[in-house]
Parts: C-alpha cells; sequence; structure tokens
C-alpha cells in the first residue's frame, strides 16, 4: 500500500479541516482512537469505525476507495458488492468469461446502453470468485481521477467514465461504461437479452401461466422492451400489480407509451 490507514487518516482529516477532537465529535468514534490510530499505536479499526471515520471525512469515489484499501492489512476484510440479482436470466457466455478474466489481475471493461444489466453482470460473475483482499463497489463518476485495485482485491468502478479506467493494476478491475473505452484490452460488449431468455425472466418475475397464455402477445412486449432487462423486469412488475391483466393488456399499455412519447 502506498500510505498506511493512520497517514491517511491524518491527511484526509487535514482536508477536510477538522481537528482530532472535532472528527471525534462529527464520527461518534472516540479522540484517543482517532489518535491512536493516526500515530500508529493502533493498527487494528474495527469494520464500523472505518466506516464512521469514511462518512464523517466525506470521503468518495477514489478517496472513499483508497481509504478502505489501506484498511484492508489492518482490519476485517471489505465486501461491498451489493446483493446479486435473485432473478438474474442468461448472460451465460458473457458470466463464464468474466469469471475466466477474474482470475487474472487487470480491467475488464463491460459497455452497453442503459438498462441492459452491466451492473448486474458484473455483482453476479464477482460473486463467484474469491477475493483474499476483498471486493469494493464505487460509483466511478463521482471520482476525480483513476483508481488501483489492491493486490488481491477487486473494485467495481460503476458507470465509469472512459478517461478514469486504469490502464494498469496489481489487483483485479470491473468497469461498467455506457460508453466506448479504448485502453480497455478485455471488453464485454452488452445488448438485448435474446428473445428465449427475455420471455424466461418475465417467467421468473410472474409466473409463466399468464404468459403462455398469449405468446405472440409476450413475443411483442418482449419487443417493445428490446430485450432489456430493466425494462422488461418494469413490464413484469406492471403484471404483477395488475392480476387482472393479460400480455395483450401490457402490450397495448406499452403501445401507448411509445405512441405518446412520440407525439
Amino acid at each position: 500500500m502506498d500510505s498506511s490507514f493512520g497517514e491517511l487518516l491524518r491527511r484526509f482529516r487535514g482536508a477536510a479541516q477538522l481537528t482530532q477532537t472535532s472528527l471525534a465529535e462529527r464520527s461518534g468514534v472516540g479522540f484517543e482512537t482517532i489518535r491512536s490510530l493516526e500515530s500508529g499505536r493502533r493498527k487494528s479499526p474495527r469494520g464500523d469505525t472505518v466506516q464512521l471515520l469514511t462518512d464523517a471525512l466525506g470521503l468518495a469515489g477514489a478517496e472513499r476507495a483508497e481509504f478502505a484499501a489501506a484498511a484492508v492489512g489492518v482490519q476485517s476484510v471489505p465486501h461491498e458488492l451489493p446483493a446479486d440479482v435473485q432473478d438474474f436470466t442468461g448472460r451465460a457466455t458473457e458470466v463464464r468469461r468474466l469469471v475466466a478474466l477474474l482470475a487474472s489481475p487487470g480491467a475488464i471493461v463491460i459497455t452497453g446502453p442503459a438498462g441492459v444489466g452491466k451492473t448486474a453482470l458484473a455483482v453476479h460473475a464477482a460473486r463467484q470468485v474469491a477475493f483474499p483482499a476483498g471486493e469494493i463497489f464505487v460509483h466511478h463518476r463521482s471520482t476525480p481521477g483513476p483508481i488501483r485495485a489492491p493486490e488481491g482485491g477487486l473494485v467495481v468502478l460503476d458507470d465509469a467514465e472512459p478517461e478514469k479506467v486504469p490502464k494498469a493494476t496489481k489487483g483485479s478491475v470491473v468497469v461498467t461504461s455506457r460508453q466506448p473505452v479504448p485502453v480497455a484490452e478485455n471488453v464485454i460488449e452488452l445488448a438485448g437479452l435474446p428473445a428465449p431468455d427475455a420471455v424466461q425472466l418475465l417467467h421468473r418475475i410472474t409466473g409463466p401461466d399468464r404468459w403462455q397464455q398469449d405468446p405472440a402477445a409476450t413475443q411483442a412486449v418482449v419487443e417493445l422492451c428490446g430485450g432489456m432487462p430493466t425494462a422488461l423486469r418494469r413490464a413484469a412488475a406492471r403484471m404483477v400489480g395488475r392480476p387482472s391483466w393479460s400480455p395483450a393488456d401490457l402490450r397495448g399499455w406499452l403501445l401507448a407509451g411509445r405512441a405518446a412519447s412520440t407525439t
């Protein structure tokens, strides 16, 4: 690590123009704990202490990740990945490729339009791989510059800007971006789900019975959603909330919304 946890704590506290006393008051962490961490006398902050200090210092993006990475060697390993999507469907080829790439350090980029499931894929695959130094999840548009993953760890940079993607790293970095990333060697491009997978997703959310009653209308719903998982989940949720609706009713509602958006 480039800096010890205590050194980073002292630097970030100074940047925030806080004294040890004011940081203690703002964070709820004891003054003596802060002083002993900064002096190096105490090298094992608890996980909740790190989180309280992170919030009190207002750290975000790259600074937040750096602070968490510095704590890896002296406290419990961070596991910040969001929960896996329970109805994750399809993408078998992409999942296998991403899991294989995660076996070695480097940057991997997942690109595609909004709603195509970039973050869901990153999380789903990452949860199948063990990272001894833990996993850090960062919404990258809030970071001021590139970020590095700790050796043996994973950083997921969600919704990243292309110029902030690291060219080299000791750990694994998975980047999701709506824009092409020219510096990346390993790129996974996502499009809408194939029709069979899209229908399966609808079945998993609401059950298959209602969709199977009208396969043509169901296919039309898939096409109107462009195979996008986010749009399909919203459509299925609408069916869940309207037990009397058929796939034809949903198709009509989607068509009406499309017509309204073009007028």
